[in-house]
């Protein structure tokens, strides 16, 4: 008779999720990114079975997945250990608490994020318009300011030129008119 994993682990007082990883680790199954996959170990004892769900169009509507079962002669060739029942729900207890503990950081840190953005919404929805109205007047002086400044930099740097080269201009023009004399 054939039976699937939680069927198979019931006997053992294992869930299917552990069971499977107990077959993983007696060598029957083998981890891959989306599930298992049977080893050349357990083909005498495995049968898979590919469904396919859906009339086409979108990928939602056509699912695909494999059924796997297990013959009822696979208790007599695998030997499942006290230890070995441990160490699996150890392992898959600490596997659940890492990615509970990363699901409860992600939502502290998006709550922080949350609360950041409507402190910081408050904030500019109960700031008194006249001081933002004053900050606004304040930089427009600055500006202003600043413009002038600017303006006077530019005055100055320019006199100062004219100062430095006025009397070398002067010395040009005088050594062209005694040239303009000796000829």
């Amino acid at each position: 008779m054939q039976v699937s994993a939680t069927i198979l682990g019931k006997s053992y007082g294992l869930t299917g999720q552990e069971m499977n990883r107990v077959l993983q680790k007696l060598g029957y199954l083998s981890k891959v990114s989306d599930g298992y996959d049977i080893t050349d170990k357990a083909i005498d004892y495995v049968v898979e079975k590919c469904h396919h769900r859906g009339p086409g169009g979108y990928s939602r509507y056509n699912v695909d997945w494999v059924t796997r079962t297990f013959d009822d002669s696979i208790k007599e060739v695998i030997t499942i250990t006290p230890e070995l029942i441990n160490e699996v729900k150890t392992e898959l207890t600490s596997e659940r608490t890492a990615r509970y503990a990363a699901l409860v950081a992600a939502r502290a840190q998006a709550n922080a994020d949350f609360l950041a953005k409507q402190a910081t919404e408050n904030i500019i929805e109960n700031t008194d318009p006249t001081f933002i109205k004053l900050n606004e007047e304040t930089l427009c002086t600055l500006k202003k300011s600043g413009i002038i400044g600017i303006a006077a930099i530019g005055t100055i740097l320019l006199a100062y030129g004219v100062y430095k080269v006025t009397p070398k201009i002067k010395a040009k023009l005088a050594k062209n008119k005694e040239q303009k004399n000796i000829n």
